[in-house]
């Protein structure tokens, strides 16, 4: 199952993911409670000063007299709270039921205003209202901005950006202590049945370190077990060489001479096959890696191929320097040009490079293989009789070695079928 493409691939991006969601959620959920606290109290801290303004009002405005009240209220009372004085009752707008905790708080704090007349409503953001003076006469005020309850947010975005910068580099960090085990460990499993073995680096968290340890020793266990059955083959082929030799003096002296050529190619055929055998098996040898030129280790094997005889021909650059094992690398061509010498008596072989890496070529004009066949002959054992003249010899190990030196040196192999006819095999490194 994929996972949501908002969802990033990499652990230190899902680590810092997953803290940035928590440190969201953390923050939206306090602000709300917050919010809902600090409107209660501001609310009844604001209708604590306006009773008490009022109060003041109510009692300083009684003991003044009615032809003065309208200038003494604009004189002593400018914004946020505006009073005017009225001889009569104002037009009633309707009162807030929603104001009706104001109300009481108002009356709590000022009993003198306990028996009177008071209404209140809203214009927007301002508390408007009215109170019945002791002689019947009216005061209006109006408060504004009482009801606005809105905090600036720019006073949190600084210390919102700085706290998710802290969580952001602190979950950089703890991805990178839980990546880099991680990384060395897939890097270390990479390895594996590629080049020499090394195991991998026990570090980071306990549960890294047992998955490690688990591995290292999961490791040595597959690399006995395949020891043990590398050295009983080599042993079985080794000591398979005195016997053989033994039947090629005894076929010297059959005197029928078809049947002396018959002992005697079986005789080939099971060295050959024994070859075979140990140079599988000796890939798996510890070999450095070293400046070579590639163009005269070709050429190299060219030469050597037509000095016994057969029809190879280079096509490349006189000069081409890599660094690689020369051995595994070698033996791999060698392989390709026998194996085209073998099924079609000639072989092609053109060296290039290009963006992708360094290609080396070797065509044949043989019979080829058959298309879904292709990627089978890779396999150790497999020989493809339909394809391949059975007279050939060889114990089908040949492409497999090709393809786990040419694995085991980071490059890849490739067989085709020419237009024309033939194999082509491509090497990338």
């Amino acid at each position: 199952m994929r996972p949501p493409r908002f969802w990033p691939d990499r652990l230190g991006g899902q680590v810092a993911l997953l803290l940035f969601g928590a440190l969201l959620l953390e923050f939206v959920g306090s602000e709300w409670l917050f919010s809902r606290i600090e409107t209660g109290v501001l609310a009844q801290e604001r209708a604590s000063q306006l009773a008490q303004q009022i109060g003041v009002a109510d009692r300083l405005m009684s003991e003044i007299p009615a032809a003065e009240r309208p200038s003494a209220a604009t004189r002593l009372w400018r914004e946020p709270l505006v009073l005017a004085w009225r001889p009569k009752a104002p037009a009633a707008t309707g009162a807030d039921p929603n104001l009706a905790v104001v109300s009481r708080t108002l009356r709590a704090i000022q009993p003198d205003l306990e028996g009177r007349a008071i209404w209140l409503s809203t214009a927007g953001t301002s508390l408007a209202g009215a109170w019945q003076l002791g002689d019947g006469s009216w005061m209006t005020f109006r408060a504004a901005g009482y009801l606005d309850t809105s905090r600036p947010l720019h006073g949190h975005i600084g210390a919102v950006l700085m706290l998710v910068a802290c969580v952001t580099i602190l979950a950089l960090i703890l991805a990178r202590l839980l990546g880099r085990p991680l990384r060395k460990l897939a890097d270390a499993a990479d390895r594996v049945g590629r080049e020499d073995v090394t195991p991998a680096a026990e570090e980071g968290p306990r549960e890294v370190r047992r998955v490690a340890a688990a591995f290292n020793a999961m490791q040595a266990r597959l690399l006995d077990q395949v020891n043990e059955r590398i050295q009983a083959l080599a042993a079985v082929s080794h000591d398979l060489r005195t016997p053989i030799a033994r039947l090629r003096l005894r076929a010297a002296n059959v005197r029928n001479q078809e049947l002396r050529a018959a002992i005697g190619h079986d005789i080939d055929e099971m060295e050959a096959f024994m070859r075979s055998i140990l140079d599988f098996l000796r890939g798996a040898d510890p070999e450095e890696e070293r400046l070579i030129d590639l163009a005269s280790l070709v050429v190299t094997i060219v030469h050597d191929a037509q000095d016994m005889g057969s029809a190879v021909h280079y096509e490349g650059p006189a000069s081409l320097e890599l660094v690689t094992r020369p051995i595994k690398l070698q033996r791999a061509i060698d392989n390709l040009v026998q194996n085209a010498i073998r099924h079609a008596g000639q072989a092609e072989i053109r060296l290039s490079q290009g963006d992708d890496g360094v290609r080396i070529v070797v065509e044949d004009q043989g019979p080829g293989i058959p298309v879904d066949q292709l990627d089978m002959v890779f396999e150790p054992f497999r020989r493809l009789e339909g394809s391949r003249n059975r007279n050939t010899g060889g114990a089908g190990l040949g492409l497999a070695i090709v393809r786990r030196s040419i694995t085991r040196l980071g490059g890849s192999i490739r067989l085709e079928n020419r237009r024309r006819g033939g194999l082509r095999a491509t090497i990338t490194l």
